[in-house]
């Protein structure tokens, strides 16, 4: 794991740019981007662009602000995620993904982290008809797919800074929240059954990991509200995140969608959010809604991963 310089943040942007660890960073993240809509363009993926502006306030798991203005004497909102546009898109075309900014208020105590990003993008992809197994499978070929291909144009640069990086073989393993909570437990972090899995404990298994891995059964109440509810284990819901191995920490977080209305109020009320904001979504779900699944990669944590950099 290569560990930039600490001091570089006192370093002008203009200066940082021209850094040997930029320079790779970038070179990578352009063949990324490139190799990433070859991919999907194989898999049937139809790419749309990701609107900037919204006339209602993005769902989101973690507790961070968003940055909303005055426009034309009606409240709107910058990106945070794309996840019920999805859902609208996703009424199209049977497969869609987007390249999407994302604007995050992120707690000043979260800004010195690894893991939190107030400015990002983030590759999301959606499938209509399809379930959590079959969006899995899929991102599992896009990945190997995806770093087999980066690591092969990128030789030379993951040479320079001596990063080790082994394409990971599929499948990825499997973890159950349960597990999770167990292994929680013995970690001494302090984690209430159907609580949120702290940042912290994703990110402790993520250092004892040989390969990528999913965390499957959340279980109701832990997750977002646009995530269904499993049909045949009552009490969990049909979501998932991916985890990067070497302490790396998350790569991915997506689920089944919950097409019900009643379903997805009662799970509204059950996250304390309002309502009334929601309702345009509600109304399309009602009218249109389509049984689709997805998820979304984070473009700043990939090019960590690959790399190796620590921040």
């Amino acid at each position: 794991m290569i560990v930039l310089d600490k001091e570089k943040e006192e370093i002008p942007r203009y200066i940082e740019t021209i850094t040997d660890e930029i320079k790779a960073a970038l070179s990578v993240q352009h063949v990324v981007l490139n190799q990433s809509r070859r991919i999907l363009d194989d898999l049937n993926f139809i790419e749309v662009l990701a609107p900037v502006i919204k006339p209602s306030r993005d769902p989101f798991d973690r507790r961070s602000g968003r940055v909303s203005n005055d426009y034309y004497g009606a409240p709107n909102w910058l990106t945070s995620n794309m996840l019920i546009y999805k859902q609208a898109l996703i009424r199209t075309f049977d497969r869609v993904y987007t390249l999407s900014p994302n604007i995050r208020l992120e707690p000043l105590s979260k800004t010195s982290t690894s893991s939190h990003l107030c400015e990002l993008y983030q590759l999301d992809l959606e499938m209509r008809e399809k379930t959590i197994y079959d969006v899995m499978r899929k991102t599992e070929v896009f990945l190997e797919r995806l770093f087999q291909n980066v690591k092969l144009i990128n030789a030379r640069i993951l040479e320079q800074l001596e990063r080790e990086f082994n394409v990971p073989t599929t499948p990825f393993p499997r973890m159950t929240y349960s597990k999770l909570f167990e292994v929680a437990a013995s970690l001494d972090y302090p984690l209430i059954y159907g609580e949120t899995v702290p940042l912290e404990v994703e990110e402790e298994l993520s250092k004892q990991a040989k390969k990528p891995f999913w965390i499957v059964d959340y279980p109701v109440g832990s997750r977002g509200f646009y995530y269904r509810e499993d049909p045949n284990k009552p009490g969990n819901l049909l979501s998932m995140n991916l985890i990067y191995p070497e302490g790396f920490g998350e790569a991915s977080s997506g689920g089944e969608r919950e097409i019900k209305v009643n379903k997805i109020i009662e799970h509204l009320k059950l996250s304390g959010k309002n309502i009334s904001e929601y309702k345009w979504y509600l109304d399309m779900m009602e009218n249109d809604g389509k049984r689709s699944a997805g998820l979304g990669i984070g473009i700043e944590r990939l090019i960590r991963y690959i790399l190796g950099f620590s921040v």
